[in-house]
C-alpha cells in the first residue's frame, strides 16, 4: 500500500515526536549543543544581506505570533519577561551590573537630541497607554461587579 505524500510527512512527524520524547537529558543537551554550533556557523557564513533578510522574516513573524496572542498568553509573556530579566539581574556579579550601569550611561550621552526627543515622547506614550491600560482595566473589574437585589 503506498501512501500519500501528506501521509508520509504525518507519519514522519509522529516518528520524530516519539523519537525526541524518549531521548534521555543528556542527549537532549547534546542535540541543543550541536544545533547551536550548527546556527553559528551558518550565521557566520551569511552575507549582510541575508542576516537582514533573516531579521526582517524574524521580525514578521513575531509581529504576526504577538497579533495572534489572546490577552490572557500575552499578559503571561509580559509577568514571563519580568521574572526572567528580575532573575538576570539578581544573579549579576558587581562587576556586571557596573559594565551595565556604565553602558547605559555611555549610551544615553551618545543620543542625539533628537533620540532623546524621541525617547521622551515614547515614555510619555507608554506612560498614557499604561494609565489608560489600568482606567480599562478598572472599569473592567466594575462591570464584572455583580449587585445583588434584596
Amino acid at each position: 500500500m503506498k501512501l500519500s505524500p501528506e501521509e508520509r510527512k504525518e507519519r514522519k512527524r509522529e516518528y520524530n515526536k516519539r523519537y525526541l520524547q524518549n531521548r534521555t537529558e543528556e542527549q537532549k543537551e547534546e542535540r541543543k549543543e550541536k544545533r547551536r554550533e550548527y546556527n553559528k556557523r551558518r550565521l557566520q557564513n551569511m552575507t549582510e544581506e541575508q542576516k537582514e533578510e533573516r531579521r526582517e522574516k524574524r521580525r514578521e513573524f513575531n509581529k504576526r505570533r504577538l497579533q495572534n496572542m489572546t490577552e490572557e498568553q500575552k499578559e503571561e509573556r509580559r509577568n514571563q519577561l519580568k521574572e526572567y530579566t528580575k532573575r538576570r539581574l539578581q544573579n549579576m556579579t558587581e562587576e556586571q551590573k557596573e559594565e551595565r550601569r556604565e553602558y547605559y550611561k555611555r549610551y544615553r550621552q551618545k543620543m542625539t537630541e533628537e533620540q532623546k526627543e524621541k525617547d521622551i515622547i515614547t515614555k510619555e506614550k507608554l506612560k498614557e497607554f499604561q494609565e489608560r491600560y489600568l482606567q480599562d482595566l478598572t472599569e473592567k473589574q466594575k462591570n464584572k461587579t455583580i449587585t445583588i437585589p434584596l
